[in-house]
């Protein structure tokens, strides 16, 4: 039986790959997508009118952010270290890659907890976030440096990054 996890990836690096003159969508996708998505989130928190909201918000992200991705991710690449698609299945990287471990996708710890946090600024703020990180994550796997279940990794430990942060910083009073 298949691994699902190889599966789904070949199916979507396949279909890439297939078509050349998309490959620029997905390596927008998967490299500048996020910036749009930072871009996104703080344009959004500025127009947060009540600055102890705003600031709250901030903090909240910026710690869940340093949790995600500099500690809950580090941990797991320290004790797990599975390689990267395209040096475990020898296929070509359709944007420029270093071979560091491939699960969690730090790219999704990273932007899972902006995207949760976009929830606190409104629910359709926190939607749009999140349209955007799941799209960056697709990317990922289409240009071949992720498995799906990197992404998802990814988005687990930004949530639990997250749900730390929230659990530590205190609420602003109202």
């Amino acid at each position: 039986m298949l691994n699902p996890d190889y599966s789904i990836f070949g199916a979507i690096y396949g279909f890439a790959t297939r078509v050349p003159y998309l490959e620029w969508v997905y390596v927008f996708l998967a490299g500048y997508l996020p910036y749009i998505l930072a871009a996104v989130f703080l344009y959004e928190l500025l127009r947060v009118k009540d600055i102890k909201r705003r600031t709250y918000i901030f903090l909240l992200t910026i710690i869940s952010v340093v949790l995600s991705w500099g500690v809950v991710a580090n941990i797991i690449h320290f004790f797990y270290d599975r390689a990267r698609p395209f040096v475990a299945l020898g296929v070509t990287p359709l944007t420029n890659a270093v071979a560091t471990p491939s699960f969690p996708s730090g790219h999704l710890a990273f932007l899972a907890p902006i995207a949760i946090a976009g929830f606190l600024i409104n629910k359709r703020v926190g939607i749009w976030l999140s349209i955007i990180a799941i799209l960056v994550g697709f990317g990922r796997i289409a240009v071949g440096v992720h498995y799906p279940s990197d992404i998802l990794g990814g988005m687990a430990a930004g949530a639990l990054g997250f749900v730390i942060a929230y659990k530590i910083i205190p609420k602003p009073e109202t």
